[in-house]
C-alpha cells in the first residue's frame, strides 16, 4: 500500500482530502492550545486565519516532509483569495469563513483555542469525503449561481464544500509549487531536456509527480 509520504509526492489537484490518521492526529493535538499565526491575515480575520491554519496542516500534515504549516500554505491560501481571485470570489470566500466558524460552534464561550483537532478533521470528512453523489449535488447547487446576489440563496452545505473544496485546491497547488517540496520531493529538472511523451512514471522518475 502507497505510504502518506508517497501520496504527497503524487497528490494532484483532483485529489480529495486525506483524512489524518490517529496517530497524525495525536501529534496535531499538542497544536490546539494555542494557535499562533506567523503571519497577518489580510481577508480574514485572525480567528478566521487560525482556522484557516489548522485545516490546511490536516489536509497536509506535517511528515518527514514538510506540512502545510513549514510551508506557510494557509498564508498562501489566503493571500491568493485576497489579492488574486476576483473580487466576488473573495467576497464569498470572507462570508464562508464566518459560517466555518459558526460551525465549529466558535464563540465567546468556546474561542479558537478550545476547539478539538477531531472538530476540524470531523468537519473536513463530512464535506470532502461526502459521497460522489453528494458532492455532485453541492457543485449543482453552486452551478445555478449566476450572479453574486444568488449566493444567498445557496444551501449552507453547499457554501461550506465549496469553501472546503477551495481550500484544499489551493493547499494542495501551493504545497506542490513550494520550492521545498518542488526541489526536494517532486521530481524536478530546472532546465528541461527530451520530451518522452509515452513513457511511464515509474520508468521516467520512480513514480514522482513532475515538480509544477
Amino acid at each position: 500500500m502507497m505510504n502518506r509520504r508517497e501520496a504527497l509526492k503524487n497528490i494532484g489537484l483532483s485529489a480529495g482530502y486525506i483524512a489524518a490518521t490517529p496517530a497524525i492526529l495525536t501529534i496535531l493535538h499538542s497544536c490546539t492550545a494555542e494557535i499562533k499565526l506567523n503571519w497577518i491575515p489580510e481577508l480574514l480575520s485572525e480567528d478566521e486565519a487560525k482556522v484557516l491554519d489548522q485545516l490546511v496542516d490536516l489536509i497536509i500534515p506535517e511528515t518527514d516532509i514538510p506540512g502545510a504549516k513549514s510551508l506557510n500554505v494557509a498564508m498562501f491560501t489566503e493571500k491568493y483569495m485576497n489579492q488574486v481571485a476576483k473580487e466576488e470570489d473573495a467576497g464569498m470566500f470572507k462570508k464562508v469563513a464566518g459560517m466555518v466558524l459558526n460551525e465549529l460552534g466558535i464563540n465567546e464561550d468556546k474561542p479558537v483555542k478550545k476547539v478539538k483537532i477531531e472538530e476540524y478533521d470531523a468537519l473536513l470528512t463530512t464535506y470532502l469525503k461526502s459521497s460522489k453523489e453528494q458532492q455532485k449535488a453541492y457543485q449543482e447547487e453552486m452551478g445555478q449561481m449566476k450572479n453574486p446576489e444568488d449566493f444567498e440563496a445557496i444551501s449552507k452545505e453547499a457554501k461550506i464544500f465549496l469553501f472546503l473544496s477551495t481550500v484544499r485546491d489551493l493547499s494542495i497547488w501551493g504545497f506542490k509549487t513550494s520550492e521545498e517540496i518542488g526541489e526536494n520531493v517532486l521530481a524536478y529538472a530546472p532546465v528541461p531536456g527530451q520530451q518522452i511523451g509515452c513513457d511511464s512514471l515509474e520508468k521516467l522518475t520512480g513514480g514522482k509527480a513532475w515538480s509544477l
